[in-house]
């Protein structure tokens, strides 16, 4: 009883993260997301782990960085953004993460990619529990750095605040729903919502 009285609370106070900063100018067009970083010192996965995932049917790992970067693309590609694709940003980062603006500069410019780059470390992901997690503990920084100019166009902070992730059973689809939720967060405001097509 208490459990459910601590998270119908979190629950509540759910709104007090969001993200309150403005959109980043209108002349950016398209955008580049580099693989997110996560400081959890967790790993985060959403699929993989398990001995019959690895060993009998051979699932990939799949880790909360990427799917929030997939929901980050999807976000803002339907917002009107161009996006750059995965494969393109693999072959820049070499499939590392970023972790500094100063340091999204310098490998976008080796890799001559001159679309503004979305940066974004995952400082908190934390489930109410193992098992039917009502809500994710979510705390994100994020920034849209110009490579050409080196300039900061966009930053944001997520302070640590619950998302609510409907009692799911599994914690691998909590942690998706999240990721969809905080990335739809990061960039709801950017642009204009295009009609499904």
């Amino acid at each position: 009883m208490i459990l459910r009285v601590t998270s119908l609370i979190a629950v509540l106070i759910a709104g007090c993260g969001g993200i309150t900063t403005p959109p980043p100018p209108t002349t950016v067009h398209s955008i580049a997301v580099f693989p997110p970083s996560n400081r959890t010192g967790d790993g985060l996965l959403v699929a993989g782990a398990s001995l019959l995932e690895k060993y009998a049917v051979h699932t990939d790992r799949v880790t909360v960085p990427d799917v929030l970067a997939a929901e980050l693309r999807s976000a803002l590609a339907h917002r009107g953004f161009a996006v750059v694709p995965p494969d393109t940003v693999h072959a820049v980062t070499g499939g590392r993460t970023v972790t500094s603006p100063d340091a999204a500069v310098e490998i976008a410019r080796r890799g001559h990619l001159e679309t503004p780059v979305l940066l974004v470390a995952i400082e908190r992901w934390e489930p109410d529990a193992p098992t039917h997690p009502t809500f994710v503990i979510v705390a994100l920084d994020a920034s849209l750095v110009d490579p050409v100019t080196g300039a900061v166009l966009w930053s944001a902070h997520r302070r640590a605040a619950p998302i609510a992730t409907s009692s799911t059973v599994v914690l691998g689809t909590a942690y998706e729903i999240a990721a969809r939720k905080a990335a739809e967060e990061l960039v709801g405001t950017w642009g204009e919502e295009l009609p499904p097509s």
